[in-house]
């Protein structure tokens, strides 16, 4: 069940680095898509409060020539994907469930989320022309940050405008899907690997809770904090004794914060070799 987990984290890099070579507009290869993702998941469990975010963007600039501002612009849309998409999955699951606490309460909040998430994504030029009317007015007579916001904004728009052609959604809805089924799966295969007597719709409404709560940025290196603390108290709540909930929600995070090393070293080790084989 271990190994089943760690091939579909596998699964789940090589399909979110085609989903970032989409979002780059096709320009890279898929070797530099590859080589972007290996250093972004590398930097999301090193630096602390989703601070691998920020660094993604430079990640982005080195390797995928992407502008800075349409970098931080192909972050957020491939976030506001996940958030729809992880957001059914839970849905699905919550349906499925039954005597679980109050599913109404659950179920709307979810789909408050993914509305949202929806509005704010087919709208993402009208929020970036207001900011970039409020930074323009700020950067007045300054060369300051309000400035750099502002060119920022003005990168990001065009990205948004020109970036991702409207016949490159169902392919970027698939590869996140494909993305967050890889990851469910993984998750799934380790509750089996440590024997938790959970049934199907349970694991997956956990797992698709604790991807939720792993956005949470209030963790330390490696995002261990508010996530590990939830899945604990899902697993209470499913009916685990503290004592087992604990130590499954620390084994299941040693191996999602293990396997971006084991991915980096894969790519680049990977690629390096494939260099040295075709001197």
């Amino acid at each position: 069940m271990l190994v089943m987990a760690l091939i579909c984290l596998t699964f789940e890099g090589i399909i979110t680095a085609l989903r970032i070579w989409l979002f780059a507009d096709r320009k890279p290869c898929l070797r530099p898509a590859l080589k972007a993702n290996a250093w972004y998941v590398l930097l999301l469990v090193i630096l602390p409060a989703r601070l691998g975010e920020v660094a993604a963007v430079v990640i982005f600039e080195r390797y995928l020539k992407q502008k800075r501002g349409a970098a931080v612009m192909s972050i957020i849309t491939q976030r506001l994907y996940d958030v729809i998409v992880l957001g059914s999955f839970f849905l699905i699951a919550l349906m499925g469930l039954s005597g679980f606490g109050d599913k109404g309460v659950m179920s709307g909040l979810a789909l408050a989320v993914i509305a949202f998430s929806l509005f704010v994504l087919f709208r993402l030029d009208m929020f970036l022309t207001f900011a970039a009317l409020i930074f323009q007015k700020l950067a007045k007579g300054s060369r300051g940050l309000f400035r750099k916001l502002l060119h920022i904004c003005l990168q990001g728009r065009i990205y948004v405008r020109h970036g991702l052609k409207s016949r490159d959604i169902p392919l970027a809805l698939l590869f996140t899907i494909g993305k967050w089924v890889s990851n469910l799966g993984a998750i799934l295969f380790l509750f089996m690997a440590i024997n938790l007597d959970l049934s199907f719709f349970e694991s997956l409404t956990i797992a698709g809770a604790y991807n939720f709560l792993a956005i949470i940025p209030l963790q330390t290196i490696g995002g261990i904090g508010v996530g590990e603390a939830g899945l604990a108290v899902l697993f209470v709540a499913m009916g685990l004794t503290v004592s087992l909930a604990a130590g499954a929600s620390l084994l299941i995070r040693f191996v999602i914060l293990l396997f971006p090393l084991l991915f980096w070293v894969m790519v680049m080790g990977g690629l390096n070799l494939k260099d040295r084989v075709l001197k």
